[in-house]
Protein backbone atom coordinates (compact mmCIF):
# COMPACT_ATOMS: atom_id res chain seq x y z
CA UNK A 1 0.00 0.00 0.00
CA UNK A 2 1.39 3.09 -1.07
CA UNK A 3 0.45 7.02 0.71
CA UNK A 4 -0.39 10.22 -1.01
CA UNK A 5 1.04 13.26 0.34
CA UNK A 6 -1.73 16.17 0.94
CA UNK A 7 -0.61 19.54 2.44
CA UNK A 8 -3.97 20.09 5.46
CA UNK A 9 -4.59 23.30 3.70
CA UNK A 10 -4.66 22.52 0.05
CA UNK A 11 -8.41 23.43 -0.36
CA UNK A 12 -7.84 27.24 0.48
CA UNK A 13 -5.76 27.82 -2.73
CA UNK A 14 -8.12 29.29 -5.80
CA UNK A 15 -7.85 26.58 -7.94
CA UNK A 16 -9.71 24.12 -5.74
CA UNK A 17 -12.14 26.83 -4.56
CA UNK A 18 -12.62 27.31 -8.42
CA UNK A 19 -13.85 23.76 -8.98
CA UNK A 20 -15.63 23.00 -6.09
CA UNK A 21 -16.65 19.85 -4.15
CA UNK A 22 -16.76 16.89 -6.95
CA UNK A 23 -13.72 18.82 -8.28
CA UNK A 24 -11.75 18.41 -5.31
CA UNK A 25 -13.31 14.83 -4.67
CA UNK A 26 -12.53 14.04 -8.34
CA UNK A 27 -8.77 15.47 -8.37
CA UNK A 28 -7.78 13.45 -4.91
CA UNK A 29 -9.12 10.20 -6.20
CA UNK A 30 -7.30 11.15 -9.61
CA UNK A 31 -4.27 11.27 -7.10
CA UNK A 32 -5.12 7.93 -5.36
CA UNK A 33 -4.99 5.99 -8.06
CA UNK A 34 -2.01 7.67 -9.88
CA UNK A 35 -0.18 6.95 -6.27
CA UNK A 36 -1.23 3.42 -6.25
CA UNK A 37 -0.91 2.23 -10.01
CA UNK A 38 2.29 4.07 -10.25
CA UNK A 39 1.49 6.07 -13.22
CA UNK A 40 3.48 8.98 -11.80
CA UNK A 41 0.94 11.57 -11.98
CA UNK A 42 -0.78 9.84 -15.31
CA UNK A 43 -4.37 9.16 -15.87
CA UNK A 44 -5.96 6.93 -18.52
CA UNK A 45 -9.27 8.77 -19.93
CA UNK A 46 -11.58 6.06 -19.39
CA UNK A 47 -10.57 5.83 -15.77
CA UNK A 48 -11.07 9.87 -14.89
CA UNK A 49 -14.43 9.11 -16.27
CA UNK A 50 -14.98 6.29 -14.06
CA UNK A 51 -13.40 6.86 -10.44
CA UNK A 52 -16.48 8.83 -9.31
CA UNK A 53 -20.04 7.36 -9.86
CA UNK A 54 -21.68 10.45 -11.11
CA UNK A 55 -24.87 8.29 -11.56
CA UNK A 56 -25.04 7.89 -7.96
CA UNK A 57 -24.58 11.49 -7.09
CA UNK A 58 -27.58 12.65 -9.49
CA UNK A 59 -30.05 9.70 -7.86
CA UNK A 60 -28.93 10.92 -4.57
CA UNK A 61 -29.85 14.92 -5.32
CA UNK A 62 -32.83 13.82 -6.68
CA UNK A 63 -33.77 11.69 -4.45
CA UNK A 64 -33.20 14.11 -1.91
CA UNK A 65 -35.57 16.58 -3.74
CA UNK A 66 -38.25 13.86 -4.19
CA UNK A 67 -41.17 15.08 -6.31
CA UNK A 68 -40.04 18.70 -6.87
CA UNK A 69 -37.88 17.25 -9.14
CA UNK A 70 -39.87 14.76 -10.30
CA UNK A 71 -42.47 14.91 -13.68
CA UNK A 72 -45.33 15.65 -10.71
CA UNK A 73 -45.90 11.42 -10.83
CA UNK A 74 -44.76 10.93 -7.32
CA UNK A 75 -42.08 9.01 -8.01
CA UNK A 76 -38.75 10.02 -6.66
CA UNK A 77 -36.57 8.09 -8.77
CA UNK A 78 -37.79 9.69 -11.96
CA UNK A 79 -36.37 9.03 -15.35
CA UNK A 80 -32.98 6.45 -15.13
CA UNK A 81 -31.73 7.43 -18.50
CA UNK A 82 -32.50 11.61 -17.41
CA UNK A 83 -30.19 10.76 -14.61
CA UNK A 84 -27.87 9.15 -16.72
CA UNK A 85 -27.27 12.16 -19.05
CA UNK A 86 -27.39 14.60 -16.51
CA UNK A 87 -24.26 12.34 -14.73
CA UNK A 88 -22.49 12.50 -18.35
CA UNK A 89 -22.74 16.32 -18.15
CA UNK A 90 -21.57 16.41 -14.78
CA UNK A 91 -18.83 14.30 -15.02
CA UNK A 92 -17.80 16.12 -18.11
CA UNK A 93 -17.99 19.58 -16.88
CA UNK A 94 -16.38 18.01 -13.58
CA UNK A 95 -13.46 17.08 -15.87
CA UNK A 96 -13.03 20.48 -17.95
CA UNK A 97 -13.08 22.44 -14.70
CA UNK A 98 -9.74 20.49 -13.01
CA UNK A 99 -8.11 21.58 -16.99
CA UNK A 100 -9.07 24.72 -16.66
CA UNK A 101 -7.78 25.69 -13.24
CA UNK A 102 -4.62 23.32 -14.22
CA UNK A 103 -5.22 21.22 -11.32
CA UNK A 104 -5.24 18.28 -14.40
CA UNK A 105 -3.17 18.97 -17.63
CA UNK A 106 -4.50 17.28 -20.90
CA UNK A 107 -2.46 14.32 -22.37
CA UNK A 108 -2.65 12.26 -25.53
CA UNK A 109 -3.74 9.55 -23.63
CA UNK A 110 -5.62 11.15 -20.47
CA UNK A 111 -4.48 13.57 -18.40
CA UNK A 112 -1.38 14.63 -15.90
CA UNK A 113 -2.04 15.93 -12.52
CA UNK A 114 0.29 18.93 -12.48
CA UNK A 115 3.37 19.31 -10.79
CA UNK A 116 2.74 15.21 -9.19
CA UNK A 117 6.34 14.61 -8.58
CA UNK A 118 6.89 17.99 -7.04
CA UNK A 119 4.92 16.26 -4.14
CA UNK A 120 4.86 12.40 -4.34
CA UNK A 121 7.52 9.98 -5.00
CA UNK A 122 8.00 8.39 -8.56
CA UNK A 123 7.34 4.72 -9.07
CA UNK A 124 11.22 4.47 -9.70
CA UNK A 125 11.66 5.91 -5.90
CA UNK A 126 8.74 3.50 -4.31
CA UNK A 127 9.88 0.27 -6.51
CA UNK A 128 13.32 1.03 -5.47
CA UNK A 129 12.10 1.18 -1.65
CA UNK A 130 10.00 -1.73 -1.81
CA UNK A 131 12.93 -4.06 -2.81
CA UNK A 132 15.48 -2.47 -0.13
CA UNK A 133 12.55 -3.54 1.93
CA UNK A 134 12.52 -7.12 0.54
CA UNK A 135 15.97 -7.31 0.96
CA UNK A 136 15.66 -6.53 4.58
CA UNK A 137 13.18 -9.11 5.08
CA UNK A 138 15.22 -12.34 3.56
CA UNK A 139 18.25 -10.98 5.40
CA UNK A 140 16.01 -10.46 8.88
CA UNK A 141 14.80 -14.35 7.69
CA UNK A 142 18.61 -16.10 7.02
CA UNK A 143 19.69 -14.37 10.07
CA UNK A 144 17.18 -16.29 12.17
CA UNK A 145 17.11 -19.66 10.15
CA UNK A 146 20.83 -19.60 10.89
CA UNK A 147 20.23 -19.04 14.86
CA UNK A 148 17.31 -21.78 15.32
CA UNK A 149 19.62 -24.17 16.54
CA UNK A 150 21.16 -22.31 18.85
CA UNK A 151 17.63 -20.40 20.40
CA UNK A 152 14.31 -20.37 19.99
CA UNK A 153 13.02 -18.96 17.16
CA UNK A 154 12.55 -14.95 17.78
CA UNK A 155 9.33 -13.40 16.71
CA UNK A 156 8.35 -11.49 13.55
CA UNK A 157 9.77 -7.93 12.87
CA UNK A 158 7.58 -5.16 12.29
CA UNK A 159 6.34 -5.76 8.34
CA UNK A 160 9.01 -2.37 7.76
CA UNK A 161 11.65 -4.86 8.20
CA UNK A 162 12.98 -2.00 10.78
CA UNK A 163 14.41 -4.30 13.15
CA UNK A 164 18.09 -5.82 12.29
CA UNK A 165 18.85 -8.90 15.09
CA UNK A 166 16.66 -11.48 16.08
CA UNK A 167 17.17 -10.17 19.68
CA UNK A 168 16.78 -6.23 19.33
CA UNK A 169 13.61 -6.55 21.40
CA UNK A 170 14.47 -3.15 23.21
CA UNK A 171 15.55 -0.84 20.49
CA UNK A 172 12.21 -1.91 18.24
CA UNK A 173 9.72 -1.85 21.07
CA UNK A 174 7.74 -4.68 19.66
CA UNK A 175 7.84 -7.00 22.09
CA UNK A 176 7.84 -6.97 26.11
CA UNK A 177 9.64 -9.72 27.04
CA UNK A 178 9.74 -9.53 30.74
CA UNK A 179 5.79 -8.92 30.59
CA UNK A 180 3.12 -10.10 27.97
CA UNK A 181 5.43 -10.78 24.94
CA UNK A 182 4.41 -10.00 21.51
CA UNK A 183 2.89 -5.87 21.83
CA UNK A 184 0.02 -5.30 18.82
CA UNK A 185 2.24 -3.48 15.89
CA UNK A 186 1.34 0.34 16.07
CA UNK A 187 0.21 2.33 12.76
CA UNK A 188 2.58 1.65 10.07
CA UNK A 189 4.13 5.00 9.60
CA UNK A 190 6.12 4.40 6.00
CA UNK A 191 3.67 5.01 3.43
CA UNK A 192 5.71 3.02 1.00
CA UNK A 193 6.62 -0.37 2.81
CA UNK A 194 4.24 -3.46 2.34
CA UNK A 195 1.78 -4.63 5.10
CA UNK A 196 0.68 -7.97 5.26
CA UNK A 197 -3.03 -7.59 3.63
CA UNK A 198 -0.87 -6.17 0.64
CA UNK A 199 1.18 -9.38 0.32
CA UNK A 200 -1.53 -11.30 0.03
CA UNK A 201 -3.37 -9.25 -1.89
CA UNK A 202 -6.00 -7.98 0.06
CA UNK A 203 -5.76 -4.45 1.20
CA UNK A 204 -8.75 -2.11 0.47
CA UNK A 205 -9.79 -1.14 -2.69
CA UNK A 206 -7.28 -3.89 -4.38
CA UNK A 207 -7.36 -4.55 -7.92
CA UNK A 208 -5.67 -7.59 -7.78
CA UNK A 209 -6.63 -11.00 -8.97
CA UNK A 210 -8.95 -13.22 -7.07
CA UNK A 211 -7.40 -16.92 -7.91
CA UNK A 212 -9.24 -18.49 -5.40
CA UNK A 213 -11.47 -20.98 -6.94
CA UNK A 214 -15.29 -20.14 -6.33
CA UNK A 215 -18.85 -21.03 -6.89
CA UNK A 216 -19.69 -22.00 -10.63
CA UNK A 217 -22.71 -19.79 -11.03
CA UNK A 218 -20.49 -16.56 -9.54
CA UNK A 219 -17.82 -17.41 -12.11
CA UNK A 220 -20.25 -17.48 -15.44
CA UNK A 221 -21.87 -14.24 -13.96
CA UNK A 222 -18.53 -12.69 -13.93
CA UNK A 223 -16.90 -13.96 -17.26
CA UNK A 224 -20.22 -13.15 -19.34
CA UNK A 225 -20.10 -9.51 -17.70
CA UNK A 226 -16.16 -9.17 -18.91
CA UNK A 227 -16.62 -11.13 -22.25
CA UNK A 228 -19.75 -8.98 -22.98
CA UNK A 229 -17.81 -6.16 -22.51
CA UNK A 230 -14.91 -7.20 -24.36
CA UNK A 231 -17.15 -7.83 -27.16
CA UNK A 232 -18.04 -4.38 -27.39
CA UNK A 233 -14.67 -3.12 -28.04
CA UNK A 234 -13.62 -2.21 -25.04
CA UNK A 235 -10.54 -3.67 -22.49
CA UNK A 236 -11.21 -6.33 -21.12
CA UNK A 237 -11.79 -6.03 -17.60
CA UNK A 238 -10.14 -7.95 -14.45
CA UNK A 239 -12.36 -10.16 -12.56
CA UNK A 240 -11.49 -9.12 -8.85
CA UNK A 241 -12.92 -10.27 -5.83
CA UNK A 242 -14.40 -7.03 -5.79
CA UNK A 243 -16.57 -8.56 -8.87
CA UNK A 244 -16.94 -12.19 -7.35
CA UNK A 245 -18.16 -10.46 -3.80
CA UNK A 246 -21.00 -8.46 -5.95
CA UNK A 247 -21.82 -11.39 -8.28
CA UNK A 248 -22.47 -13.68 -5.14
CA UNK A 249 -24.35 -10.90 -3.41
CA UNK A 250 -26.42 -10.40 -6.42
CA UNK A 251 -27.51 -13.82 -6.88
CA UNK A 252 -27.24 -14.54 -2.25
CA UNK A 253 -28.74 -11.32 -1.33
CA UNK A 254 -30.70 -9.52 -3.60
CA UNK A 255 -32.68 -12.74 -4.89
CA UNK A 256 -31.70 -12.90 -8.69
CA UNK A 257 -31.25 -16.02 -10.59
CA UNK A 258 -28.00 -16.78 -12.64
CA UNK A 259 -30.42 -16.96 -16.09
CA UNK A 260 -31.71 -13.48 -14.72
CA UNK A 261 -28.42 -12.16 -14.08
CA UNK A 262 -27.23 -13.37 -17.12
CA UNK A 263 -30.15 -12.06 -19.16
CA UNK A 264 -29.11 -8.61 -17.50
CA UNK A 265 -26.24 -8.27 -18.50
CA UNK A 266 -27.23 -9.64 -22.40
CA UNK A 267 -29.84 -6.47 -22.38
CA UNK A 268 -27.20 -3.82 -21.16
CA UNK A 269 -24.39 -4.81 -23.00
CA UNK A 270 -26.86 -5.06 -26.47
CA UNK A 271 -28.52 -1.63 -25.28
CA UNK A 272 -26.40 1.24 -26.89
CA UNK A 273 -27.03 3.76 -23.83
CA UNK A 274 -26.30 1.26 -20.77
CA UNK A 275 -23.31 -0.29 -22.25
CA UNK A 276 -21.49 2.44 -21.75
CA UNK A 277 -22.58 2.53 -18.37
CA UNK A 278 -22.32 -1.10 -17.05
CA UNK A 279 -18.67 -1.69 -17.19
CA UNK A 280 -18.28 -3.44 -14.26
CA UNK A 281 -20.01 -6.08 -11.54
CA UNK A 282 -20.73 -3.53 -8.78
CA UNK A 283 -21.72 -1.15 -11.41
CA UNK A 284 -24.36 -3.91 -12.68
CA UNK A 285 -25.43 -4.70 -9.32
CA UNK A 286 -26.51 -1.31 -8.30
CA UNK A 287 -27.97 -0.19 -11.29
CA UNK A 288 -29.86 -3.88 -11.74
CA UNK A 289 -33.16 -2.11 -10.62
CA UNK A 290 -32.73 0.39 -13.48
CA UNK A 291 -32.11 -2.04 -15.94
CA UNK A 292 -35.36 -3.88 -15.54
CA UNK A 293 -37.53 -0.74 -15.56
CA UNK A 294 -35.68 0.01 -18.87
CA UNK A 295 -36.60 -3.38 -20.13
CA UNK A 296 -39.73 -2.92 -18.83
CA UNK A 297 -40.86 0.12 -20.82
CA UNK A 298 -40.40 -1.92 -24.32
CA UNK A 299 -43.06 -3.85 -23.59
CA UNK A 300 -46.76 -3.97 -22.59
CA UNK A 301 -48.05 -3.55 -18.78
CA UNK A 302 -47.86 -7.39 -17.15
CA UNK A 303 -50.62 -9.09 -16.11
CA UNK A 304 -51.86 -8.92 -12.57
CA UNK A 305 -48.78 -10.39 -10.20
CA UNK A 306 -48.69 -11.73 -6.58
CA UNK A 307 -45.11 -13.01 -6.11
CA UNK A 308 -42.66 -9.80 -7.43
CA UNK A 309 -42.55 -6.81 -9.97
CA UNK A 310 -43.60 -8.53 -13.35
CA UNK A 311 -43.18 -12.11 -12.10
CA UNK A 312 -46.21 -14.63 -14.12
CA UNK A 313 -46.82 -17.85 -12.76
CA UNK A 314 -48.46 -19.37 -15.67
CA UNK A 315 -44.62 -19.60 -17.07
CA UNK A 316 -42.48 -18.92 -13.54
CA UNK A 317 -40.73 -16.18 -15.67
CA UNK A 318 -40.28 -12.42 -14.94
CA UNK A 319 -40.69 -9.53 -17.06
CA UNK A 320 -37.21 -8.50 -17.34
CA UNK A 321 -36.89 -12.08 -18.96
CA UNK A 322 -40.25 -12.01 -21.18
CA UNK A 323 -38.20 -8.45 -22.65
CA UNK A 324 -34.99 -9.86 -23.63
CA UNK A 325 -36.70 -12.64 -25.07
CA UNK A 326 -38.25 -10.21 -27.42
CA UNK A 327 -35.56 -8.02 -28.25
CA UNK A 328 -33.39 -11.04 -29.26
CA UNK A 329 -36.52 -12.07 -31.34
CA UNK A 330 -36.23 -8.68 -33.37
CA UNK A 331 -32.64 -8.77 -33.67
CA UNK A 332 -32.97 -12.20 -35.29
CA UNK A 333 -35.79 -10.81 -37.75
CA UNK A 334 -33.82 -7.73 -38.26
CA UNK A 335 -30.65 -10.16 -39.43
CA UNK A 336 -33.18 -12.30 -41.10
CA UNK A 337 -34.40 -9.16 -43.45
CA UNK A 338 -30.89 -8.06 -43.68
CA UNK A 339 -29.71 -11.35 -45.02
CA UNK A 340 -32.27 -11.41 -47.71
CA UNK A 341 -32.20 -8.01 -49.12
CA UNK A 342 -30.48 -7.92 -52.53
Amino acid sequence: MAWVRLSDDFYDHPKFQRVGALGVALWAEGLAWSNRNLTDGRIPRNVARRLIDFEDVVDMVVNSLGNAVTNGGGNPAGNPENHAVAASVLRQSTIIGLVDARLWLEAPDGYVIHDYLDYQKSAEQIHSERDKNAARQRAFKERRKRASGASPAPEEPPADGSSNEPSNDSSNGVTDTGTHGPVTDAPNPNPNTSLSYEREGDSPGSEIPDDTPTRDDVEQACAALANAIEANGSKRPTITKTWRREARLLIDRDGRSLDQVLTAIAWCQADTFWRGNVLSMPKLRAKYDQLRLAAQRQSPPPRPQSTGPGYDPNTGTDLFDRAMERAKARDAAAAAAEGGAP
